[in-house]
């Protein structure tokens, strides 16, 4: 799952900034050579071909390689049944257990009882990506708190900082993109509640109190109809950006004049801080995790309520000294979350708990 979205780029930054010396554990990686050679792994890692299918029920069972290593670090909930005594699993979210048209058929609703189960019963420890994340786990599966350790997600320094002007006009210009606009991403999933979002625009645009236009990031091969919908109702005030390098997301956000994340569920929220390490103000659903990770540097309202985020969206877009005071709460804000100091609290617990143990 490395060049999946959301934890892949967790198994990125967890493979680039590797805590542990060789003398403290030789790290073998599971997945296909040819994908795992295109990223930054550890020097002396070893790579172990391993092709099952992603959720397959051959991955049940693991890869035979699997019984000769002392800790598996299973980086999602699809994990070796048979080995699960020695696995460390991350929980991103229960999205998939609350919304159940993420796993919709009975098969794969099996599937998810399976192993969500199974992980709260026999996994040797359970890493969360929030405390929001650690709560719901427990409330459902009834673990105890101290085989749950919360290790948030991050960002990269290296990419998400701000860009020169000439870049960004660059950037807006090549992708024929307007002026000002508002910025969103990760539509095509209910959770992501993108219905409502266009349907309050829709309402604004069509009675003149809205003029700037929404630029949708994250967009899938197939559009869903309430999108075509709304591209038919408000000409011009709608612009799909096709998928782009994840290097060249920092300069969608930072063109952006504020971001707007309307999701009802999420286990971390990468977008909302990734507009912020570039300095974009963000105004957010109050919902599940996010206020957990943008505390006060971000403007809230109520995902289920068009008149609360009409009216936060209009009064903050017509002032310009608090667009800059979000603008400057979360650069500071997303400070919390660099990757090199998650990795660094991974390393930790894999000292504590397992090299010690």
């Amino acid at each position: 799952m490395i060049e999946h979205s959301g934890i892949g780029v967790r198994i990125q930054h967890i493979l680039k900034y590797w805590p542990l010396s060789h003398g403290e554990a030789e790290l073998h990686i599971f997945g296909d050579p040819a994908v795992l050679k295109k990223h930054s792994l550890p020097k002396k890692a070893k790579i172990v071909p391993y092709l099952t299918g992603i959720y397959s029920l051959k991955e049940f069972s693991g890869h035979p390689e699997m019984k000769n290593m002392d800790v598996l670090d299973i980086p999602h909930f699809n994990v070796p049944l048979r080995y699960l005594k020695k696995c460390i699993v991350t929980v991103h979210d229960l999205i998939p257990f609350h919304f159940k048209s993420a796993h919709g058929s009975l098969l794969k609703r099996i599937y998810l009882q399976i192993t969500l189960r199974s992980i709260a019963k026999f996994a040797a420890q359970i890493i969360t990506v929030s405390e929001y994340t650690k709560k719901d786990f427990q409330k459902h599966f009834l673990t105890e708190s101290e085989r749950i350790r919360v290790i948030y997600n991050g960002f990269s320094k290296d990419i998400f900082y701000k860009h020169t002007l000439g870049e960004v006009n660059s950037f807006r210009g090549d992708r024929k993109l307007p002026k000002e606009y508002l910025f969103t991403s990760g539509i095509g999933k209910a959770h992501k509640n993108f219905e409502f979002l266009l349907n309050s625009l829709t309402q604004l645009w069509s009675s003149k109190q809205l003029e700037i236009p929404l630029v949708i990031a994250g967009i899938s091969k197939e559009i869903p109809d309430f999108l075509k919908s709304a591209i038919e109702t408000s000409p011009g005030k709608i612009f799909l950006l096709p998928h782009i390098p994840y290097e060249a997301l920092p300069l969608a956000y930072q063109a952006a004049v504020l971001f707007v994340y309307p999701s009802l569920f999420e286990g971390f929220g990468f977008p909302v801080l990734e507009a912020q390490a570039v300095g974009t103000p963000v105004l957010s659903s109050e919902a599940t995790v996010l206020p957990e990770i943008l505390e006060d540097s971000a403007l809230y309202f109520d995902p289920a309520n068009s008149s609360d985020f009409e009216s936060k969206l209009l009064t903050v877009l017509k002032n310009q000294t608090e667009l800059a005071r979000l603008s400057k709460l979360g650069k500071k804000n997303s400070e919390r979350f660099l990757w090199k100091d998650q990795i660094q609290k991974l390393g930790d617990f894999y000292r504590k708990e397992i090299l010690n143990s």
